[in-house]
């Protein structure tokens, strides 16, 4: 495929989500970026989780923001898994080769722009400019990311159709329109291409999705399976 393959969550059809056993897999499968999604805890900590709350995917229960690093820590999110910080997370990606889609998880939430600086900082701590993307479904969080961290690369993160998407990509100062798969077709593309914007549909499963991704010109696939979409 011509297409860049991006791990949703790590390679989270194998491993579970957003663990580092997951990320350390699809790195060994090939993939060329993951993506993953970040919360704030109680103090202060950034910490990679795509709920709200840790009851789904660890064998404890409560809220991530009212939860203390060392509380998360002290829970099983899967094969042993501990719950990773960012800042772990990003020290792995550092010599990686690989890029790495961090989506800041502000969305029915009240918005902190602590967390929008905490992640910009993190990845300038580490010299990831080049290498990370920021995605958000709250789009204000992008905004704000651009103002405080210019050089690095926001995408606009929507489930549902947005009318001239690429054109309000570009508005935000997005490089990216990241929708749900269903979303795109030959008309959506092409008007995303036409304002400089690269369409990175998630999360797409089914090996004749990936192909039809991959014929539209779509830019990078997000999927579970990245060894699926390498074989093409």
């Amino acid at each position: 495929m011509a297409m860049m393959i991006c791990a949703h969550r790590g390679a989270s059809g194998y491993a579970p989500e957003n663990t580092m056993k997951a990320f350390r897999l699809a790195h060994k499968l090939g993939a060329h970026a993951c993506e993953n999604d970040v919360h704030l805890t109680k103090d202060g900590e950034i910490v990679v989780i795509h709920d709200y709350q840790i009851d789904r995917v660890s064998n404890g229960k409560g809220t991530v923001e009212h939860m203390t690093l060392a509380e998360l820590k002290s829970f099983d999110f899967g094969d042993g898994e501990a719950i990773p910080t960012l800042d772990e997370c990003l020290s792995f990606f550092d010599g990686s080769g690989m890029e790495l889609n961090i989506e800041i998880k502000t969305m029915d939430r009240i918005y902190d722009v602590a967390l929008v600086r905490g992640v910009g900082e993190l990845v300038q701590k580490h010299g990831l400019e080049s290498k990370i993307i920021i995605s958000s479904f709250y789009h204000q969080s992008l905004v704000d990311y651009k103002k405080l961290f210019p050089n690095v690369r926001t995408a606009v993160l929507h489930g549902d159709e947005i009318k001239e998407a690429g054109a309000y990509a570009a508005y935000i100062g997005a490089s990216y329109s990241h929708p749900h798969y269903k979303c795109v077709n030959e008309a959506f593309v092409e008007e995303c291409r036409k304002n400089g914007i690269l369409v990175n549909p998630w999360t797409v499963n089914e090996a004749a999705d990936m192909r039809r991704m991959d014929e539209l010109g779509c830019n990078m696939l997000i999927t579970n399976y990245p060894d699926v979409a390498l074989r093409g």
